[in-house]
């Protein structure tokens, strides 16, 4: 059998990784069920050949000039004694295929019979490999031990699971490839209960395999025992010590448990009647009711994302890993539905998300800030040092530098290691993109752009001009010293100037660089704006995407955020400052009918009418709507204020003396609703009645659906941990990644 994608252009790790070697060296080849194919055409009698096809531009036979043999060895020129309005026979059915006697004797399992699984980590049930990873394990297996191919107790691994797994043969163990801390049981499965093709134990059934080679090996399975009412008779049986396995024929075998309840049940049926397999028994088969294919495998991997995580990392170093793999599952559902391009053989490109943990390698204060802690609320305190203390981290010159060459150190390692294990990813011209997390957003900008904050501080201080000032308040004693020393900051500054000049391009070759071109950037819930704001940066104007991070570094830049998320800001009016008042791109939902691209929808300006100043907090507090959007509904109130004023009535109505806590507490929160009327008021005043002709040539921000019954402020709690999870982030992110691809009618 041929593999369907080994003509694809991308060579892959997941290739033949020595099929027909393999094959040539075990002596058997791939697939009986194709012995018959590769055999030589048999002698079949003439009245089972198959007609040749009709072909009406062939001469006829009343018009042909010819002779005919008929078969008795004379020649036939006269049509004429054959009845015109007799209908040739009808067309003998093909002749099957001819079963091989071998077929019929029980032998050793094929390859694709045997299937191999590996226990899934979560749920702890044991999960099938695809077919092509179970014959590659299979092959190797044969080769190992049948072979004796393990030089001093070592062999090969084998890439499984889309190459993001290897599995050693000789351990039984599937071990990770890109992360660490994460292996489990692998296991070969030749027995399998028939109700759940569910495995035996790889032990029990290795010994059952041996037995039933041992006691039928060579003879046919198809002879059946003749039909009999009675209990069928026990060929053999296999005991063990919780259960034994009987054999009634060939393919009848039964395995029981031994407890005592399963015997009580056995010694009721019989006595009723019943047969002891229709009691407690379970029917095993031998060989996985479903044979493995070369064509079950993954397309090469096309399109490369490196998930890069935010703060609180610490806290659980496989949180990334798990968020990866939701948001691969998350790709994986999106794709079945809206782009059916890339499923089936004929495919030849994917997407694969890495996971890319900075985070657990940085020593950084090496348990400073845990020592100077309080002992109360301890549980608080650990958690604000494991999420926030990871800011203050970045924004120390000391640690910065340690957390940008970790983050940068990690990409590169994870790059070499998946180039060497697909050889053909960088030829084939496969691209490469980051999706990026909170501060993980601002640590791969200042690695893309080279931003250094000691080097721009050396700038600032190489362009003061004048003396320290606290030269200026020296004693008229020290004055000569004091002017020698303002010589010396004079003869420094110009050596300084003279060197930076010739060390810019030193500087800017020493800063880290990625091994790999960027495609595409995915911001996720980033705070880049405020640290770019921080940073002194300023909107020129021009609305070009350059202004954020040059297209030479990065073709295309996203800023995805919920509108709940309180970490998350604009970039858009970084680069035109009238987009402060141009709303952001909704980003479609997933089970939209019509999914209309994004460079079609018009810009829309954000609302900023004074008189739905209250309506909008009242919306964000309570997730109700108000004003034209609102739907009846009984007992609602229709401003904000009236809301707040019957229930401050209810207070003020009580019988009770005591001033209520919460009645303070809700007059507070009116007059701050009073104070943002008319903070409204003055900003409203300040915004242009018409919008700056220039637009931006592609817009950034792209804002993620709310749902109709989440309040903003309940929603600000989980808004920035639901991107992961979200249909609408993976549909907007592969519409990006292969917008070739996605369904013509969407």
């Amino acid at each position: 059998m041929m593999n369907s994608s080994s003509n694809s252009p991308y060579q892959s790790s997941y290739g033949d990784n020595g099929t027909a070697e393999a094959e040539q060296n075990l002596g058997f080849s791939y697939g009986l069920m194709h012995q018959a194919m590769d055999q030589p055409e048999r002698d079949v009698p003439e009245e089972y050949r198959r007609p040749p096809p009709y072909n009406p531009y062939s001469p006829s036979e009343n018009s042909s000039s010819s002779t005919r043999n008929d078969g008795l060895g004379t020649a036939n020129n006269n049509d004429s004694t054959r009845p015109k309005s007799k209908k040739p026979p009808p067309r003998p059915p093909p002749p099957r295929r001819a079963k091989s006697d071998e077929d019929d004797l029980v032998q050793k399992l094929k390859v694709t019979k045997v299937r191999w699984f590996y226990r899934d980590d979560s749920s702890k049930k044991w999960v099938p490999f695809i077919g092509y990873d179970s014959c590659q394990l299979e092959w190797k297996y044969r080769k190992v031990y049948e072979q004796g191919d393990a030089e001093d107790g070592d062999c090969e691994r084998i890439l499984v699971r889309g190459g993001l797994y290897e599995v050693d043969i000789l351990e039984k163990k599937c071990h990770a490839l890109y992360w660490s801390d994460e292996t489990v049981d692998a296991m070969r499965g030749t027995w399998f209960y028939q109700c759940n093709s569910e495995p035996l134990d790889e032990s029990i059934a290795t010994q059952i395999e041996t037995e039933h080679f041992a006691e039928f090996g060579g003879q046919k399975t198809t002879v059946d025992a003749p039909p009999t009412k009675a209990a069928k008779q026990v060929l053999k049986q296999l005991r063990f010590k919780d259960h034994h396995v009987d054999w009634n024929s060939i393919k009848d075998v039964f395995m029981y448990s031994n407890s005592k309840s399963s015997r009580i049940a056995r010694s009721i049926g019989t006595t009723i009647g019943l047969s002891k397999a229709s009691t407690s028994g379970y029917r095993i088969i031998r060989g996985y009711h479903e044979e493995s294919s070369l064509d079950d495998k993954p397309p090469p991997i096309s399109h490369l994302v490196f998930v890069v995580h935010g703060i609180g990392q610490i806290m659980d170093r496989r949180n990334i890993i798990k968020n990866c793999t939701d948001l691969r599952k998350g790709s994986e559902k999106t794709i079945n539905k809206h782009f059916p391009d890339l499923k089936g053989p004929t495919c030849t490109k994917r997407v694969e998300f890495l996971p890319v943990e900075w985070r657990s390698s940085l020593s950084l204060d090496s348990g400073g800030v845990s020592a100077i802690t309080p002992q109360k609320l301890k549980s608080l305190r650990h958690v604000l040092n494991n999420t926030g203390m990871d800011i203050l981290y970045y924004t120390s010159p000391l640690y910065r530098s340690e957390i940008v060459k970790g983050l940068h150190t990690q990409m590169c390692r994870l790059y070499s290691i998946f180039c060497s294990r697909n050889p053909g990813f960088e030829p084939n011209g496969g691209k490469v993109s980051i999706f990026a997390h909170s501060l993980g957003c601002v640590i791969v900008y200042d690695i893309l752009t080279g931003w250094n904050p000691i080097h721009l501080y050396d700038q600032y201080l190489n362009n003061v001009q004048g003396s320290h000032p606290d030269l200026d308040s020296v004693s008229p004693t020290h004055q000569e010293l004091a002017a020698e020393l303002n010589e010396a900051r004079k003869r420094v500054s110009d050596l300084e100037d003279k060197l930076l000049a010739t060390n810019q391009v030193a500087v800017s070759i020493t800063s880290p660089k990625l091994d790999f071109q960027l495609d595409s950037f995915f911001c996720v819930g980033s705070p880049l704006a405020v640290f770019l704001v921080m940073r002194g940066f300023r909107a020129q104007g021009t609305g070009s995407i350059s202004q954020i991070i040059p297209k030479s570094i990065c073709k295309q830049i996203f800023n995805i955020y919920h509108p709940a998320d309180p970490v998350a800001y604009r970039l858009e009016p970084l680069m035109l400052k009238h987009y402060a008042n141009v709303a952001p791109m909704t980003i479609h939902h997933k089970d939209s009918a019509k999914q209309i691209p994004y460079d079609q929808i018009k810009s829309m300006g954000i609302p900023t009418s004074n008189s739905t100043s209250r309506s909008a907090v009242y919306e964000e507090m309570t997730g109700v709507e108000t004003g034209a959007n609102a739907k009846p509904a009984i007992g609602r109130t229709t401003s904000f204020t009236e809301g707040i004023g019957g229930f401050l009535a209810k207070f003020s109505r009580s019988g009770s003396e005591e001033r209520d806590p919460d009645f303070d507490a809700l007059e507070d929160l009116q007059r701050a609703m009073d104070s943002y009327d008319a903070d409204a008021v003055s900003v409203q005043a300040g915004i242009p009645s018409e919008l700056d002709t220039i637009e931006l040539e592609q817009r950034v921000d792209f804002e993620l659906r709310q749902g109709n019954l989440s309040s903003m402020y309940i929603s600000a709690l989980t808004s920035h941990s639901s991107y992961w999870s979200s249909g609408d982030l993976s549909l907007f992110m592969l519409t990006q990644l292969f917008p070739e691809d996605l369904a013509t009618g969407h």
